[in-house]
């Protein structure tokens, strides 16, 4: 399916961000008018976004950055301007809560009062201590959820809330990975620090004993989902990822062999509340999405190609 997006106006929170250059870079590819916003405090840099973006810097907390828009009509909204790791979580919780829920509310609200397709990120981490695959309707575990996966909860609830006023589609992103994943240091993915650390000769961190499995699922196929969703799809809610899983030890395994090393990783004791394994049930998905999924063999290969 060819992606309609010529001569439309789009925002995009968080647009320096991991996914947010990816969907910055295809929408202008697409003929789309972007518009950026983000403040730039999480590593990734201004000059990282796309030079035909229109970028205005400032906190999606403050109301008042949405005066800056220039005043048009605007088809899109992909609010992706939240802290994405429980690491940040647990670093600043007071701050990542208000960044995850003011932000969100000033952003659906501008999107509901403007009559604008309204697109966020919400996480496969809400289904800890749930039997795989994970189902849309799946019953949520709160008291097995961390920090950042309840604050999730809570925006899937806020734009349910929403939903009379805005055409909101919430997207709940499996592990995702990719190239690009550079100006997130300590909180990038799994598989990117995997790579990182072993490409260098380091020795990759793992908590537990390496058995916990994810269903990870590559940046370029997340960006073209999004993007596809955004079009054609009308549920509330949709798991992104790929429908299999691997173990953090079979990572480390397929490292290896591309690298031709032997690195050992070092394993350290699992935190609490930690999600053992994520898989999503694809079939809501792949009823709007028929491409094929980058397989984690290929997509470890890419990545390491890009360090």
């Amino acid at each position: 399916m060819k992606l309609n997006y010529k001569n439309k106006n789009c925002i995009i929170t968080g647009g320096a961000g991991f996914i947010g250059q990816g969907l910055v870079k295809r929408l202008l590819d697409a003929g789309a008018s972007v518009f950026v916003i983000d403040h730039f405090v999480f590593g990734a840099k201004k000059s990282e976004v796309d030079k035909r973006a229109k970028i205005i810097t400032g906190d999606v907390r403050d109301s008042i950055i949405f005066n800056k828009l220039p005043k048009i009509k605007y088809d899109y909204f992909f609010h992706f301007a939240a802290p994405s790791s429980i690491v940040l979580f647990n670093k600043n919780q007071v701050e990542c809560i208000d960044i995850t829920i003011r932000g969100f509310l000033n952003s659906i609200h501008f999107a509901a009062e403007n009559n604008i397709r309204f697109i966020y990120p919400s996480t496969g981490s809400l289904y800890s201590g749930i039997n795989p695959p994970h189902h849309e309707k799946a019953q949520l575990k709160y008291e097995l959820l961390n920090t950042y996966a309840k604050n999730k909860v809570l925006l899937e609830k806020l734009a349910d809330v929403y939903r009379p006023k805005v055409n909101v589609l919430g997207l709940r992103i499996l592990a995702g990975y990719g190239p690009g994943e550079n100006h997130k240091g300590k909180i990038a993915s799994v598989i990117y620090s995997f790579c990182r650390d072993m490409a260098s000769g380091k020795s990759p961190i793992i908590w537990g004993d390496g058995s916990q499995r994810r269903d990870f699922i590559f940046i370029d196929d997340i960006v073209s989902i999004i993007l596809t969703l955004a079009i054609n799809c009308k549920e509330l809610i949709v798991n992104v990822g790929t429908g299999k899983d691997i173990s953090f030890k079979e990572i480390t395994l397929l490292i290896n062999k591309y690298l031709n090393k032997n690195i050992v990783p070092v394993y350290v004791k699992k935190p609490k509340l930690y999600l053992e394994k994520t898989l999503a049930d694809t079939r809501l998905l792949r009823h709007y999405y028929k491409k094929p999924l980058t397989p984690v063999f290929e997509g470890v290969k890419k990545t390491l190609q890009s360090l």
